[in-house]
């Protein structure tokens, strides 16, 4: 999977963790796309991310929020 991250979208991430995405323009002109995280290597989690936004920079912040979020729950496990 390609790297289509902006300065927008740094997720934190813990160490060993690494995150890919990849975005494209739905028929409507919303951004949404597919992103990966990875846990030394392992595959951890496939995002299907939709609706995010027509305007770049703010879809990259949703993607940010979610990835963040996804990451608080696995920590919580």
């Amino acid at each position: 999977m390609d790297a289509d991250l902006g300065l927008e979208c740094n997720p934190r991430l813990p160490a060993g963790w690494a995150f890919e995405l990849r975005l494209h323009r739905d028929v409507a002109g919303d951004f949404i796309g597919t992103g990966l995280l990875r846990l030394r290597g392992v595959d951890m989690c496939y995002l299907t991310l939709v609706s995010l936004d027509n305007e770049r920079a703010e879809a990259l912040r949703r993607v940010k929020g979610r990835v963040e979020a996804w990451l608080a729950e696995w920590q919580s496990r």
